[in-house]
């Protein structure tokens, strides 16, 4: 996955230098620094950010860090020369870390406003109420929520549980609805590990209270996602520079009011990522898994590879199990799944 956690070095005449600097600071992945020193070097990648930094003069002590240099000029960007320009800033200074495969993160400009505005034409809401305009295999069907196959499937059984309310998260669903998804978490997976033989990695990309935050380009509608696979994840999530703590599954309620990230790995062990000032690369999980499966860059995103056609895979997978097993499962999943089999 691409890396955070670098020092970037800006230099250049001193007006442009500080133009720059008022557009990049609105990097998520970023944090602009008046002075570089060990301390303030830990700080800023505990929070998982990349430094900028924009000394008056550029010396060996800085040299020492092995930053990156980008030289700030007018004009275009050039990124084979390192140079940013001030005409195209925020596509420049991404274009040159992507180049060096480092995470700038979003930029404040791209954010969705938050989430009234998103839910009109809000997809998920859409399915729930059957007024999508492509059908969706819908997989398994509880009075709050729903099972459907996930865009961007570059791995076997990937399917996303869906609340019918247009909530952020699922932290912010109340006791009985929550008690719900957790019996409906339990039948999926049971579903899954009878289907791929593996057993089963969750995860979920929680947003704020009110969506706020998002790239425009997001689903702003709570849905967490199934992934069978035998990645060891606390041992990868860590790897990819954070380190979430553990909690009690009945605890997530406490976690409503800011983005996180949820881990949930085959032992149901829960782990977090919560805090206003780290950051969390965009589809973390899904970057994390396909670094593990030795997937090329780029591979785990569902915007650029949506991989439609898997999905009908998957659902077939999945139908085709249920049909030849139904007789022999439980009520409550037969009771849930039958319509659609």
């Amino acid at each position: 996955m691409n890396k955070t956690q670098k020092i970037i070095i800006l230099v250049g005449e001193y007006s442009l230098v500080q133009l720059a600097l008022e557009t990049i600071k609105g990097f998520k992945a970023v944090t602009v620094v008046n002075q570089l020193s060990r301390g303030i070097i830990e700080n800023v990648f505990r929070h998982n950010k990349n430094v900028v930094y924009a000394p008056a003069i550029y010396n060996i002590e800085i040299a020492k860090y092995n930053p990156i240099v980008i030289n700030v000029s007018i004009g275009e960007t050039n990124v084979d020369l390192m140079r940013l320009g001030i005409s195209n800033i925020v596509e420049g200074f991404q274009m040159i870390l992507d180049s060096k495969n480092i995470d700038a993160g979003d930029h404040m400009s791209h954010d969705s406003t938050n989430s009234t505005a998103t839910l009109e034409n809000c997809l998920l809401c859409k399915i729930a109420t059957g007024k999508n305009e492509k059908p969706e295999h819908i997989l398994y069907e509880s009075e709050n929520f729903y099972v459907v196959p996930g865009l961007g499937a570059f791995f076997d059984g990937y399917v996303m549980i869906v609340p019918k309310d247009h909530v952020m998260s699922f932290a912010e669903l109340d006791k009985e609805k929550y008690e719900e998804f957790l019996r409906v978490l339990n039948d999926i997976r049971f579903i899954l590990e009878s289907v791929y033989h593996k057993e089963i990695f969750v995860f979920e990309c929680g947003s704020g209270k009110n969506g706020g935050g998002k790239h425009a380009t997001s689903i702003i509608h709570a849905h967490i996602h199934l992934a069978p696979t035998d990645m060891p994840v606390l041992d990868c999530i860590h790897e990819s520079g954070l380190h979430p703590a553990i909690i009690n599954s009945r605890h997530l309620c406490n976690y409503e009011k800011y983005p996180y990230m949820l881990y949930i790995d085959q032992r149901d062990n829960w782990y977090i990522s919560s805090d206003p000032d780290t950051y969390f690369p965009r589809q973390h999980p899904r970057q994390v898994l396909a670094d593990y499966m030795n997937l090329e860059k780029g591979e785990y995103n569902w915007r650029t590879n949506p991989l439609r056609e898997k999905m009908d895979i998957i659902a077939e997978e999945i139908y085709s199990f249920l049909r030849e097993n139904f007789e022999i499962l439980p009520i409550w999943i037969q009771e849930s799944v039958k319509k659609f089999i």
